[in-house]
């Protein structure tokens, strides 16, 4: 299978296109010229409007507004329109045990929220799902920063593998990274790191580890309640979280954006350079590739099925 990015920048939006094709590079016209309706299928697609970037990832210090024992959670001012909810769950104090809701709501061994949050209490948390609609943030205190091929964890220890790995390469990735000098906190291998090595795995976490530094630093400046630390933009999440050694190429139409993916491999996977790729053609980069089609097709309510069937795509607050 067949890979490449796309990434196309305007005043106000980035999009982002995965194509896939079971077909064979056509030597000139390898990926170059072709309609996906051609060669190239749409596989994935992202957009991020300037207007309602996602929050997701972003550290926040916040400033507990109230308790609500009833619910073992407590809303948490961010400083955005909707305070942001935290469950008991998501509570994370160094060396203090959270009772945890077991069946029945009947909550474990361990502190209270009530005995853990009190109104007007300072704490950092992190956005792991974005406002919809009346609903606020949720927010947890498990503080993660994703890098390329590790998730540090500053509150976690030990080290976790992805499961999406075959078992043989998830032993030698658990092996490369226990060798490496991971120094505080616990670290997740992610998918991406397969046939990563141990200098892969100890220059990253020093990066990671500037970032948290970095992260902590804002913390004791910046009066709550605020944002301390901002999630990737989405085409170096994407890069970062999908883009790999299987792909053939990363196609940028923008400047600014084509140096800041360049700047991010730079310090990550320097092996991936070679396959990025300014664009600088007159016709739009979605054009050439069939992308803007399928990017209408998406947005439809009825969505056509090739079996003759099709869906229809409604939001609503609980899911979609």
């Amino acid at each position: 299978m067949r890979k490449q990015l796309l990434v196309t920048v305007d005043r106000g939006e980035t999009r982002v296109a995965i194509l896939e094709s079971e077909g064979t590079p056509s030597g000139a016209n390898r990926g170059r010229g072709k309609k996906a309706s051609d060669d190239w299928r749409v596989a994935e697609l992202y957009i991020e409007r300037r207007g309602s970037r996602s929050i997701v990832g972003n550290v926040y210090k916040g400033k507990v507004d109230n308790v609500l024992p009833g619910l073992e959670a407590a809303f948490v001012d961010i400083g955005l329109e909707k305070n942001g909810f935290l469950h008991a769950d998501d509570v994370v104090f160094p060396g203090v045990e959270v009772a945890r809701r077991g069946r029945g709501g009947r909550g474990g061994k361990g502190k209270r929220i009530t005995e853990l949050l009190k109104p007007g209490q300072e704490i950092l948390v992190q956005a792991i799902k974005d406002p919809l609609k009346t609903k606020g943030p949720r927010l947890s205190m498990q503080l993660s920063i994703a890098g390329r091929y590790l998730v540090y964890v500053p509150q976690g220890d030990g080290v976790g593998v992805s499961r999406r790995l075959e078992d043989k390469e998830r032993d030698r990735l658990r092996r490369a990274a226990g060798k490496a000098e991971l120094g505080d906190g616990g670290v997740i291998v992610r998918t991406a790191a397969q046939g990563a090595k141990r200098e892969d795995f100890e220059r990253e976490i020093k990066y990671l580890h500037k970032l948290h530094d970095v992260l902590q630093q804002r913390a004791k400046e910046t009066p709550a309640p605020a944002m301390v630390f901002q999630e990737a933009d989405l085409s170096v999440r994407v890069a970062r979280d999908i883009f790999s050694g299987e792909f053939e190429q990363a196609i940028v139409d923008d400047e600014k954006q084509h140096h800041r993916l360049e700047s991010f491999f730079n310090r990550t996977a320097p092996e991936l350079l070679e396959r990025l790729v300014y664009y600088k053609d007159e016709e739009p980069l979605f054009e050439r590739y069939g992308v803007e089609e399928a990017i209408q097709s998406v947005l439809r309510r009825r969505v056509d099925l090739p079996s003759g069937g099709y869906l229809m795509i409604d939001y609503a607050e609980a899911m979609t």
